[in-house]
């Protein structure tokens, strides 16, 4: 990651490197963005199966 980081910025002037976001960040947003909607999809099944989880302590 860290030769790719390298190439993206290598014909850059010096200026404009701190500028350019580096692959390995897009990588880790991209990776936050993959885990919310994992959050999101399990909450999902999760509040499905709610109302089944108090019919069971209700009969318990």
């Amino acid at each position: 990651m860290t030769a790719l980081d390298s190439l993206a910025v290598s014909d850059l002037p010096e200026e404009r490197k701190e500028t350019l976001p580096r692959p390995s960040q897009q990588l880790k947003s991209l990776n936050q963005v993959h885990e919310v909607n994992r959050l999101n999809e399990l909450h999902q099944v999760t509040d499905m199966a709610a109302p089944a989880y108090g019919l069971l302590g209700a009969i318990q």
